[in-house]
């Protein structure tokens, strides 16, 4: 598993950001799921939450063999995905380390 980042949702975007993800886990699934191979990645995660201060945020992990990477810029659900965390999110931290993944 590897930690991407965590991003603080923007105000007013919480709705969007989660209507996408609904999108990429339902109708747009099999083609999100096509861009993994070149990502090196086998699951990607995003998980919302609400901090201490109320504010909402998101933390993105990847299960990949290797570090995973980057997306296919050319490819279209990468470009809108890349436009919607931009206009959504906004990146509180740099990539982490994951220090603790047990698996039985």
């Amino acid at each position: 598993m590897y930690f991407s980042r965590i991003w603080k949702i923007k105000e007013g975007k919480l709705e969007k950001f989660k209507a996408w993800m609904e999108e990429l886990s339902t109708t747009r699934k099999e083609e999100a799921l096509a861009t993994f191979e070149f990502e090196h990645v086998t699951r990607e995660v995003f998980v919302l939450f609400k901090g201490n201060d109320s504010h909402d945020y998101v933390i993105g992990l990847n299960e990949a063999a290797t570090e995973p990477l980057p997306g296919d810029p050319s490819v279209a659900i990468n470009q809108e995905h890349s436009s919607i965390k931009k206009e959504c999110l906004e990146p509180i931290t740099e990539r982490g380390q994951v220090l603790l993944d047990l698996k039985a």
